[in-house]
């Protein structure tokens, strides 16, 4: 019989959870950034090997959010995804601290008794002198113990690069371990995701606006693909970019309609290779007022509370 389950891959903002997602999948589904909170809905990772079929949640980054809007959105996602969980990845920045990791402890105990991995990550940035090696053990430490005083079931700890693979076959090997064994919860064998395409293609383009925009603006973006229309060649898509005032319109626009043209033509070779095939991508720069704290507007977006 083979196995199955369901892996929470959890952890702060920029801890690499979607980068390890995708070093799993072999594939970019999840979208990266330099930015905190690139993440914003849970995706889902479907893998069906010879063992069985585990299907991994990327979840945005644990953090202190406030009621209401997008950031309560974000961390309903977490807690919604920890609930299912036959595991938890726990991502950890070997930069962070312990008072960074409490609040991620705190929410992982609603999980209940799950075996936790402990994911020491972008150890390929981790420098290799003694100060630095002790520092590291005794932070690890201070997790186990924290982790431990808080009910979690640690059930081993790695050092890993997702960015480079390094240690990841050893702790798919070691999760594939602990899983029980049961039916594949997604029968289609090729199936990668659980999310509809026109979801990735406006991630594609959320990409973009993280990559190519200061620090605030892109947090204030959402993007609602329009059409999408498969039977012409090339495939038309026309999708709209909202943000929450008319200053930060202007600065997605850029001066002559420069910067809104430069993340057309990334987004596009993005989709271009997701899909693989020639697209035509529209792009159009709405208001849509206070939009990230506006549950009716969150809702007509695709976030609900």
């Amino acid at each position: 019989m083979k196995k199955s389950g369901i892996i929470a891959i959890a952890g702060r903002p920029n801890s690499g959870k979607s980068t390890l997602l995708n070093r799993v999948m072999s594939t970019e589904l999840s979208i990266v950034s330099p930015k905190a909170q690139t993440t914003r809905e849970r995706v889902l990772g479907i893998l069906s090997e010879k063992e069985g079929q585990i299907v991994f949640i990327d979840t945005p980054g644990i953090h202190n959010a406030k009621d209401g809007g997008i950031n309560e959105f974000m961390m309903n996602e977490v807690r919604e995804a920890l609930e299912g969980a036959s595991a938890i990845w726990y991502l950890v920045d070997p930069s962070s601290a312990i008072y960074h990791e409490s609040r991620v402890i705190e929410l992982l105990k609603a999980a209940g008794n799950v075996p936790v991995f402990l994911i020491f990550n972008k150890m390929d940035l981790n420098k290799s002198d003694e100060a630095t090696q002790l520092n590291l053990v005794r932070f690890e430490e201070e997790i186990r113990q924290k982790a431990v005083e808080s009910g979690l079931t640690v059930r081993s700890v790695h050092q890993i690069s997702a960015l480079k693979g390094k240690g990841v076959g050893e702790l798919l090997a070691q999760t594939w371990s602990i899983l029980p064994e049961g039916p594949a919860l997604y029968p289609d064998e090729e199936q990668l995701s659980d999310r509809p395409v026109k979801f990735f293609v406006a991630e594609k383009i959320r990409q973009q606006l993280l990559r190519q925009l200061g620090e605030e603006v892109p947090y204030s973006c959402a993007v609602k693909v329009e059409t999408f229309k498969e039977n012409v060649k090339p495939v038309r898509i026309e999708a709209s970019i909202f943000v929450e005032r008319d200053s930060q319109k202007s600065i997605v626009i850029g001066a002559a309609g420069s910067k809104i043209k430069a993340i057309g033509t990334a987004a596009r070779g993005d989709i271009e290779e997701f899909l693989d095939q020639k697209i035509f991508l529209g792009l159009q720069v709405k208001v849509l007022k206070d939009w990230s704290r506006d549950k009716n507007r969150l809702k007509d977006l695709g976030y609900a509370l």
